[in-house]
């Protein structure tokens, strides 16, 4: 896979290795034979003479009677002269036969036989080789045929390599060429690839026709924040000599914007071999990158289409392995992911989601759900808010299927602002009620944090409703909090610390943490991901970590909240370990505003526990509508 083929490589094609072979072989067979006829033939004349030199010794050498008889099955041998030094007598010769004579003669040949008896004394033996050259021929004919039929498979295959090549060649204009990275721009890789799509589709081992694989970097953008656009350069550029080096020079690689990359492999049709170069092309880009003084990584997200010439235009190519792209990303990154036909459903899903969800903001058909939050003896200290959807048509749409749109398309940042003026509003009006509530916490997001705006915008929003900083509590997911920390996001976090928010991390143990990075952050509270909580009582269940992560806050100065209690033998647990705080549906589930002021009303001056102290008589859906 790595490097392009030098000028002698390129003329010595496996075709014509084949065919030299070939030759070589019939030139070795040739030779064989001849000499294998010369020592049959001298095999024949050491017989011939043992029999001639049984005979009572005379002046003249005569041939014995059984010499014409054992010469009968030796046809090749034509004839047998008998030598004295220079003075030589015929003793056999068949029809039409002559002796041998002293000139060059290809066919027939003649061979000495010297006397292992009597000095001076041969035998000449005339032998035909027209039988062994039938079966050279033959033998021949049959290696230049097996040859020449490889080296045409050969070439068949490597013609749209050579194909590949010369397209490759084709677009590699200087005006086709992306200035930074040196490799196609959007338009030479579309045109490259619209070619391929368009050529006469060649008969192939499998289904497809190649593979398109669109690659996206995974932390360039931490690296560009941080470090600048040069530094950003010299990983873009890095990145495409480690993808010229490991896919080869001939291989259609296009830059097409930003961090994404574009790859076109022909003759490539198994799912297998692609996932093994995915994983070599991976671990290549992810290795160190030397930045000036400074030494970072990216990551890479690849989504593959197997391609069918002609089936469909090359935007739609290019989207299909967008989504598996997408799909790579938002199942872990750092891995390789096949367009399936249910990544386009659910983009369409994704896409009409979106324009709702404008729609909804414009109109405000947003609403809040809080979650109280309470401490080791039932005392409600806060309540985290949770944004519901209420859609026209579809009821109550999950977060889970919409907050993940607002993240992708930026509208989590107008919508993160109405929350928390939502909230504020909220607050204001419980409080109001003469309903002591300490604290609001609510959810905010890595796009929230890097918005420039976002600490103006919440100053300005408390200051509108009359609150202090004091009153509301952030929540970061941990991935946020450790991934958020150079850039736009840390000074953010920096700045709510300093002006006295809370700042909590959510779903605490899902991921990973750095205790250094725990302190600068200055966090309030850790809350434990209720995976953890719920394997509370299960069999196998292992107490260790959960223990590990409360002491850890006890060891820190910060307070400890349990996510998802639903038992009562979680509970107890959770109090003998030295959680703080709970949280879950058995103490109270997700209710609306006014849900929340009527159960504050129930709880004054109630702190039992009694198995579970609320639940609601009407679901989200219906309350408040």
């Amino acid at each position: 896979m790595q490097g392009g083929a030098s000028p002698k490589e390129g003329w010595l094609t496996p075709a014509r290795v084949v065919s030299i072979a070939a030759v070589c072989l019939c030139v070795l067979m040739l030779v064989i034979q001849l000499m294998g006829a010369r020592a049959s033939a001298e095999a024949d004349g050491q017989a011939a003479l043992a029999l001639i030199e049984q005979q009572p010794a005379s002046v003249s050498v005569q041939a014995p009677p059984s010499l014409a008889a054992a010469m009968a099955p030796h046809q090749s041998v034509l004839s047998l002269s008998h030598c004295a030094g220079s003075q030589c007598s015929t003793l056999f010769a068949r029809e039409q036969a002559e002796p041998c004579t002293y000139g060059v003669s290809f066919n027939p040949q003649c061979v000495a036989v010297r006397s292992k008896t009597n000095v001076g004394y041969s035998l000449l033996v005339r032998f035909d080789l027209l039988a062994v050259l039938k079966d050279i021929a033959l033998n021949m004919g049959a290696v230049l045929l097996v040859g020449g039929v490889v080296a045409l498979w050969l070439k068949s295959r490597q013609a749209p390599q050579q194909t590949r090549a010369a397209s490759t060649q084709q677009a590699k204009q200087p005006s086709e060429l992306d200035a930074l990275t040196g490799l196609l721009n959007r338009v030479a890789f579309e045109a490259a690839l619209k070619r391929h799509n368009e050529s006469e589709a060649l008969p192939t081992k499998g289904s497809t026709d190649g593979c398109l694989m669109y690659f996206d970097l995974d932390r360039f953008k931490i690296i560009n924040d941080t470090h600048g656009h040069i530094a950003g350069d010299v990983v873009l550029k890095t990145v495409a000599k480690r993808l010229k080096y490991t896919l080869g020079n001939d291989v259609l690689i296009g830059r097409l914007g930003g961090d994404e990359f574009a790859v076109l492999l022909v003759d490539v049709a198994s799912q297998a071999t692609i996932e093994q170069m995915g994983r070599v092309v991976i671990e290549q880009v992810s290795k160190p990158i030397q930045i000036d003084s400074i030494t970072d990584t990216v990551g890479l997200s690849i989504g593959a289409y197997m391609i069918h010439r002609g089936e469909m235009g090359i935007g739609d190519m290019l989207h299909r392995a967008d989504l598996a792209m997408y799909e790579a990303k938002r199942t872990g990154r750092g891995r390789l992911v096949f367009f399936e036909e249910a990544m386009d459903t659910a983009s369409r899903k994704r896409a009409q989601i979106q324009a709702d969800l404008k729609k909804a903001l414009e109109e405000r058909q947003m609403f809040m759900a809080y979650q109280p939050q309470f401490d080791a003896f039932d005392s409600i200290r806060g309540v985290e808010s949770l944004v519901r959807w209420r859609h026209p048509t579809r009821g109550v749409v999950s977060p889970d299927e919409f907050i993940p749109v607002a993240e992708a398309n930026g509208l989590i940042v107008p919508l993160g602002k109405m929350v928390i003026d939502m909230v504020c509003a909220d607050l204001v009006a419980l409080r109001a009620q003469r309903l002591q509530l300490p604290y609001v916490s609510m959810n905010v997001s890595l796009r929230q944090l890097s918005d420039p705006a976002f600490v103006t915008d919440v100053q300005e929003i408390l200051q509108r409703h009359g609150l202090q900083p004091t009153d509301i509590e952030f929540e970061i997911t941990e991935s946020t909090a450790m991934g958020g920390h150079s850039g736009r996001e840390n000074v953010t976090l920096r700045q709510l610390s300093e002006q006295g928010f809370r700042i909590a991390i959510d779903d605490f143990g899902s991921g990973y943490s750095s205790i250094a990075r725990l302190q600068d952050l200055k966090v309030d509270k850790l809350k434990i991901d209720r995976v953890f909580v719920q394997a509370i009582g299960k069999p196998n269940f292992d107490p260790a970590l959960l223990e590990l992560m409360i002491t850890l806050t006890k060891r820190l100065g910060i307070k400890s909240v349990a996510e998802g209690v639903e038992s009562v033998d979680q509970v107890v647990w959770l109090r003998q370990a030295g959680c703080q705080m709970m949280q879950g549906n058995l103490y109270a589930e997700p209710m609306t505003h006014g849900q929340l002021i009527n159960w504050m009303r129930l709880q004054e001056g109630d702190h039992s526990f009694d198995d579970g102290v609320w639940a609601p008589t009407q679901t989200l859906e219906f309350a408040e509508a």
